[in-house]
């Protein structure tokens, strides 16, 4: 069998352009707009724990906020005018992402907090009884990144994960990656702890048992992966932030990708980054170390 290479402009194109469009296009045509002139996403559902009874579901917006400025940002020429007014209306037209205050400490589950709750980010602006056990409230902190280390209200972040309904940190479970995004580096070590070694009694125990689905359970071992790179190295644009939620107490030497052709290789003991070789050179001036 042959397979013939596409270059990553013709990919981006054809394929990658077309399907976004495609998809903001939906947003745009599919849903009425509320009073305020505002998108209303409805009737929707927020992953696969609030189904069909959902209003502005908190992944689709932050997904919206995420990716239209960076197709915004495009150079000239990879996108008609057409397109860009689109794009511009969406983004002006997107609903703020929903907010409210904790009940009891948690997420509530119907909505309406206490009043004197702490604020969190909600999975909806409206939703009904919980179906699944995902947390749609922190996709604001991944996958979609408007949360987070070195970012405005991290705060609201930080207490939307501590007040969330379903932690878990093995399978397919986001606490990891989440935590390591939001600097909380006990609990993601943690996390990451359990993931590569969520073993059951069969003969090799490096078939993790499973969490959801079956043995092996590999999910342990991508989450494990992603939540191990997030807490030593995250890409916000051209800004690489290292050990940003990395614990005192390990010791590694990594050499890992990020965006704009870059690679960085280094070595971090007791807390501090040694031997940073960042390639191209240039880039090194995009490299912020977080102290914690």
């Amino acid at each position: 069998m042959a397979f013939r290479s596409v270059s990553k402009p013709q990919l981006a194109r054809k394929t990658i352009l077309p399907l976004a469009d495609a998809t903001v296009n939906f947003y745009d045509q599919h849903y009425k707009r509320d009073d305020a002139g505002k998108i209303l996403m409805s009737p929707a559902q927020s992953l696969e724990t609030y189904q069909e009874d959902a209003v502005n579901p908190t992944p689709d917006i932050a997904g919206l906020m995420n990716i239209l400025p960076r197709l915004l940002a495009l150079p000239e020429g990879a996108s008609d005018a057409r397109q860009r007014e689109t794009w511009k209306k969406v983004l002006s037209d997107l609903p703020a992402i929903p907010k409210g205050t904790t009940l009891k400490g948690k997420i509530p589950r119907r909505g309406g907090g206490d009043a004197n709750g702490d604020a969190v980010i909600l999975p909806a602006q409206k939703y009904g009884q919980t179906k699944n056990s995902e947390n749609p409230e922190l996709y604001t902190v991944l996958p979609y990144r408007l949360y987070g280390v070195g970012k405005p209200d991290l705060k609201l972040a930080v207490d939307t994960f501590k007040a969330r309904l379903f932690p878990q940190d093995t399978c397919w479970g986001q606490d990891g990656a989440q935590a390591a995004n939001l600097g909380l580096t006990r609990e993601a070590k943690r996390a990451a702890t359990r993931e590569f070694t969520q073993y059951g009694n069969q003969h090799f125990k490096w078939f993790w048992t499973k969490g959801h689905d079956w043995t092996p359970d590999v999910d342990n071992g991508g989450s494990g992966m992603t939540t191990l790179q997030e807490m030593i190295m995250q890409c916000d644009g051209k800004r690489i932030q290292l050990i940003p939620a990395w614990p005192s107490d390990w010791t590694a030497d990594f050499k890992l990708n990020a965006p704009f052709r870059t690679t960085v290789e280094a070595h971090v003991e007791n807390g501090k980054i040694t031997n940073l070789k960042v390639t191209p050179a240039e880039r090194e001036k995009d490299i912020v170390v977080v102290v914690q």
